[in-house]
């Protein structure tokens, strides 16, 4: 009967773990170097796309498990406007949000699974029923609708 106990109690624990969800919108010293190392990815995609450094005003970052959803707002890193390269996107992008889901290697790396920034379509809508193990609380509701196909 104690074997029984033992294992329900570590099952119950690692089902909690499984579930639970971790709060990145604002840096902490429990979160601060998981969080800039994933900011840092995505800083440098942006760069990519607009050979600018950004800073982000994260509006949503939550983390679980291996997988965590940001969205955010960019911002020049040297203050004022973005400016965009004149062909960028052909001229169609909404400043200045970007988002991104993230998932952990099996090295316990950050990696971008997908990311989009400065897009005019909602192109992360659904992105949450694309990724089946990715813990459906990390995600908004434009991410995560009940309008996405199972």
């Amino acid at each position: 009967m104690r074997t029984f106990f033992t294992i329900l109690v570590i099952f119950i624990g690692f089902s909690l773990k499984a579930q639970t969800v971790l709060d990145f919108k604002k840096k902490s010293n429990t979160n601060a170097a998981p969080r800039t190392d994933m900011l840092n990815l995505l800083r440098a995609e942006v760069k990519k796309e607009i050979y600018q450094d950004v800073v982000f005003v994260v509006n949503h970052f939550l983390v679980s498990g291996n997988y965590a959803w940001l969205e955010a707002e960019a911002q020049p890193k040297n203050g004022g406007k973005l400016i965009f390269p004149k062909d960028y996107q052909d001229g169609a992008y909404d400043c200045c949000q970007v988002q991104s889901l993230f998932v952990k290697s099996s090295k316990g790396a950050w990696q971008i699974a997908a990311s989009g920034a400065f897009s005019t379509d909602m192109w992360f809508e659904c992105i949450g029923k694309e990724y089946p193990k990715a813990n459906p609380k990390i995600f908004t509701e434009a991410a995560y609708s009940s309008r996405c196909e199972n």
